[in-house]
């Protein structure tokens, strides 16, 4: 397995990343956080149109026929840039879930659909009093001949307002578990915004009997639940290559800042208490990289990578929290403005340390994978 970036990747890494320089400054960045859906939909339009949405979508319905790996090159460039972008959760979530599931009709239309125009297919998992995306879902599937209705409420729902579809994970009254496509427009869905910590904008979202046609229910069962793990599979670790573009960011701006602010007479950078700190940030930046590169080439070759998946976002989760630390401790005060732009990246940071996993759950997840009875809440 070789880690280095190949010729191809170069060049997605390359023009992703003069696209951002000339569409995405920090004062763009910061007009699409304060929107009302989160996301600026010329950009959205453009990035789709140079196929970034169809990248790793199979060639036979329009798309670029690349792994999560190339992916995950792109998904670097983002968070370089600190952008706010659907990418995680539709060609990270909703590309493999719709893959994974049984193919029907309906989910080799979706899977067209986003190859073609990069419509926004979003990811609606967790419930209102749920812990987490994984967790068995209490909002219900009531099904009829005519088709079907859904009751229930789902938190931290990605781009809900600009999504043209909802993937909603429900329960049947038979205990089963299910995936229901709705499109937001559809009568009984209602949406709120949260007031979230990172740039991405999450909404809280409530279906009240919503009706929605019988082939709408696009996966069922045990087979619901081994789509969804493989979605959220490799969105977590497209989330892990975004964070790592938020560590290049918060390195770029802190050693900016090393080499032109000056105390006693030097730069501070010169002090091995600041230079010490920058090298720290690099090697933890480079070192989560690497596991991001080799959790996506595993998941590539279609090999069970739940413990490499779990790992990678425990360690990642580490990392931004030293990381945060580290650059605020090399601006000081200033690094706390909002005026500022390392608050842009720091404010992600954390946030991903709370999505896709935290660390208490991922560890469960690596426990389990390893054979071993997790701890359960209360238990010393």
């Amino acid at each position: 397995m070789d880690l280095m970036l190949n010729d191809t990747q170069e060049m997605i890494r390359d023009g992703a990343r003069r696209f951002l320089a000339d569409s995405l400054d920090a004062d763009t960045v910061r007009e699409v956080e304060a929107s009302a859906d989160g996301v600026n939909a010329e950009i959205w339009a453009q990035m789709a149109e140079l196929g970034w949405t169809a990248l790793a979508l199979p060639t036979d319905i329009g798309g670029g026929g690349a792994g999560l790996a190339d992916l995950c090159v792109l998904a670097e460039e983002l968070g370089r840039a600190a952008a706010s972008t659907p990418l995680v959760g539709t060609a990270g979530f909703a590309a493999t879930f719709l893959a994974a599931a049984e193919p029907t009709t309906a989910t080799r239309d979706m899977l067209s659909t986003l190859a073609a125009s990069g419509a926004v297919i979003t990811p609606a998992l967790i419930d209102a009093v749920g812990r987490d995306e994984r967790s068995a879902s209490s909002s219900v599937l009531s099904e009829t001949d005519a088709g079907a209705t859904i009751s229930g409420a789902k938190a931290m729902v990605p781009y809900a307002s600009a999504a043209q579809v909802l993937l909603v994970s429900l329960t049947t009254p038979d205990g089963e578990s299910a995936v229901v496509a709705v499109h937001r427009d559809t009568p009984g869905v209602r949406w709120t915004r949260h007031g979230a910590t990172g740039g991405d904008p999450l909404f809280h979202v409530e279906f009240d009997n919503v009706g929605v046609p019988a082939d709408s229910v696009l996966a069922r069962g045990r087979a619901a639940e081994r789509a969804i793990d493989a979605g959220l599979d490799a969105a977590t670790v497209l989330a892990t290559a975004e964070a790592v573009g938020c560590c290049e960011g918060m390195i770029r701006l802190a050693s900016e800042h090393a080499s032109s602010r000056q105390q006693f007479g030097k730069v501070i950078g010169s002090y091995q208490a600041v230079s010490h700190r920058l090298a720290d940030m690099r090697i933890n930046t480079d070192a989560c990289r690497l596991l991001v590169a080799e959790t996506a080439w595993m998941l590539d070759q279609g090999r069970d990578a739940t413990l490499e998946v779990a790992g990678t976002k425990v360690f990642a989760n580490e990392v931004m929290v030293d990381m945060i630390h580290a650059a605020h401790t090399v601006h000081g005060a200033i690094g706390y403005t909002t005026e500022y732009d390392l608050q842009l990246y720091t404010r992600r940071a954390r946030a991903f340390c709370l999505s896709h996993g935290d660390t208490d759950v991922q560890t469960e997840r690596a426990a389990v994978a390893l054979g071993l009875e997790p701890r359960r809440p209360g238990h010393a």
